[in-house]
């Protein structure tokens, strides 16, 4: 209540030229105006405009963050009620907001005095003992909706020891229900129907959730940051670390609230504004990389990366006994009557202890197992006195954020059965198998909103809507001895059949199988499975499946593949619908490359046999950005 007397009297202040906060304590109105409309102020209070058409206020979403009911949209009625909070420190409110604090006392003639007791907040801020900031990138993993995209957050480096694996990290996601399937939690990640969350936890916890559970290649980025904004950065972390935020994939997302996090720190940074409409998290890295901030980057091999290395520098046979070593086909007793060297041996126990320790965190419930394994394989490992059997990982020659850009504009010239045309793609995001793969994941594909606009250059037709593929996503991962992976593929969009008509229908397109391959090269056997739904068609739906034997080499200069599918009728409409494709890529550099790509289609339609044949060849030019 008598906060709110206080508010409404400097209000009143305000508007007569001048405010107050306290009776020794006067400000002239124009400055308390200029210190409302500064930047600074605005990144403090989350003020930012994500979208071509969203307004610029605060894009926190807890009341409590604000310290006056017209926070959300006012940062001059916010910065009234902030004042008087901390110039009577109501509410503890030195101790909620130390950041406000320090920043409005290097703006005020004459600072607020401190009188609070924060013991709270100092022995928080002495734990994380922050002595600099790196930006920590985890690759994309496409088995979590939530990472398809990769994730960034920050770590703390402390000067209170040299292993970073103590350091603590400041990480922002959606808090979900854990009994959400990825259904519901790809819906409300869309909807913005889960709160986001900052958290501090150790930087060890973050290693072992990426580098083992989920298997992904972590880059660290040295930030160029001042002691005084990192303090400062730190200062707002405790401000904000119980805020929630709507949490939204492809905006409000993680790698975009830490910029925003980072923009709060110093008036030297402004990276949040630099994104309008979709943010991914290699593109916050490349944001802050033009800004000049990565003084150095380094790379941490996930576990199934070493494993993978590690296996490139042993027989066949000597992969299989670390397995045997693992599942307990074979004993440790054993090895050591074998004919293997020292040095292989030692190769062996090192890659069978990688082996079992990944297990133990895919497979909790035989973890207590495999760790006493573990135990029993370093004891074993520690008696062969040869010190390194192999070479280190060698980070990768591009990294991930170094990839083409994530957005594509694609110009198509090409000919099939309806004459010549000429057509133009645009794609939100991100990768295909024929894109340039350097900086990308080998066999992975990940599309969303991709729109393909067709002319036709022999008919006087308009523009017309080919297809738009809301998402595509597949994970091509070749089997090994120690790895069993399952590829898979989903897509759904709208497209056009030919046997229908060339209407465009709904589709919903999945199915899975397995890949061998060496090198560059992958095959796969997969199940494919298709339904098309539109009321032209007979019985109003397309149902069938049926084999699909796919081939891609994917190298640094140009990439191609083969796709032969053949789908047989389960229910609706009878297509019996056979498709091969072809298709080889040449970059022209990084950021653009030229396509050609060739299609035969056949259906079985005895009432309509001219629409059971076409045969398409195209040449493309595509410019990323």
């Amino acid at each position: 209540m008598a906060r709110k007397v206080l508010v409404t009297c400097l209000w009143f202040l305000v508007v007569s030229g001048w405010a107050y906060a306290a009776t020794d304590t006067v400000i002239p109105k124009d400055q308390l105006l200029s210190i409302a409309a500064k930047q600074q102020w605005k990144h403090l209070l989350h003020y930012h405009q994500v979208g071509l058409f969203s307004a610029d206020q605060s894009q926190a979403d807890d009341p409590d963050f604000f310290l006056s009911e017209e926070g959300v949209h006012d940062p001059l009625a916010e910065l009234v009620a902030t004042y008087i909070a901390l110039a009577t420190n109501t509410d503890d409110a030195q101790c909620r907001f130390p950041a406000r604090l320090h920043w409005l006392n290097q703006q005020l003639d004459k600072p607020i005095p401190r009188s609070a007791d924060c013991s709270d907040f100092e022995k928080w801020r002495d734990e994380i003992s922050p002595s600099g900031l790196t930006l920590v990138f985890p690759a994309a993993y496409l088995n979590s909706p939530s990472s398809m995209y990769g994730h960034t957050f920050f770590r703390i480096d402390s000067a209170r020891h040299s292993n970073p694996l103590l350091d603590y990290s400041i990480n922002y996601a959606a808090n979900a229900d854990p009994q959400d399937n990825e259904l519901v939690f790809t819906y409300k990640g869309l909807s913005g129907g889960y709160p986001g969350v900052f958290s501090v936890l150790p930087y060890y916890e973050k290693v072992k959730e990426y580098s083992y559970l989920e298997a992904r290649d972590v880059w660290e980025y040295r930030i160029d940051i001042s002691q005084a904004e990192l303090e400062q950065l730190v200062r707002h972390a405790w401000e904000i670390k119980d805020t929630h935020f709507d949490y939204y994939f492809f905006t409000e997302n993680c790698s975009y609230h830490l910029l925003t996090l980072l923009d709060a720190a110093s008036e030297r940074f402004n990276l949040s504004d630099t994104f309008t409409s979709n943010v991914i998290p290699a593109d916050t890295v490349r944001a802050v990389m033009d800004a000049g901030l990565i003084q150095q980057a380094e790379f941490r091999p996930s576990s199934l990366t070493q494993m993978k290395h590690m296996q490139t520098q042993m027989t066949d046979e000597a992969v299989e006994y670390s397995k045997a070593l693992v599942d307990g086909s074979m004993t440790i007793e054993a090895l050591e009557q074998t004919l293997f060297s020292l040095e292989e041996r030692a190769q062996i126990l090192d890659l069978a202890y990688h082996y079992s320790r990944y297990l133990a965190l895919k497979e909790k419930s035989s973890a207590p197992g495999l760790a006493r394994k573990s135990l029993g394989l370093l004891s074993a490992r520690s008696k062969i006195a040869v010190s390194k059997v192999f070479q280190d990982v060698r980070p990768p020659e591009i990294r991930d954020d170094e990839g083409h850009y994530s957005h594509r504009h694609q110009v198509k010239f090409g000919h099939h059965a309806d004459g010549n045309y000429l057509e133009y793609g645009l794609r939100a995001a991100y990768h295909d198998w024929l894109d340039n793969i350097p900086g990308y994941i080998s066999g992975s594909q990940l599309e969303m909103f991709h729109l393909r606009l067709r002319h036709y250059l022999n008919e006087d037709t308009n523009l017309r809507i080919e297809e738009f593929r809301a998402l595509d996503i597949a994970s091509i991962t070749p089997r090994t001895t120690l790895l069993k992976p399952i590829s898979w593929f989903v897509n759904t969009g709208i497209h056009r059949e030919l046997p229908a008509n060339d209407e465009l229908m709904p589709y919903l397109n999945a199915g899975f199988g397995v890949s061998y391959g060496t090198g560059n090269n992958a095959v796969s056997a997969l199940l494919d499975t298709q339904l098309d739904a539109d009321s032209d068609i007979d019985k109003g739906h397309y149902l069938a499946s049926g084999p699909r034997l796919l081939w891609l080499s994917q190298h640094e200069s140009w990439s191609a593949s083969v796709d032969v599918q053949h789908l047989f009728d389960i229910s609706g409409a009878k297509w019996d619908h056979f498709r091969a494709n072809t298709g080889i890529s040449f970059a022209l550099d990084r950021h653009s490359q030229i396509r050609f790509v060739g299609e035969y289609q056949r259906y079985k339609l005895e009432d309509d046999p001219s629409k059971a044949e076409d045969l398409s060849a195209a040449v493309s030019f595509i410019k990323y950005f």
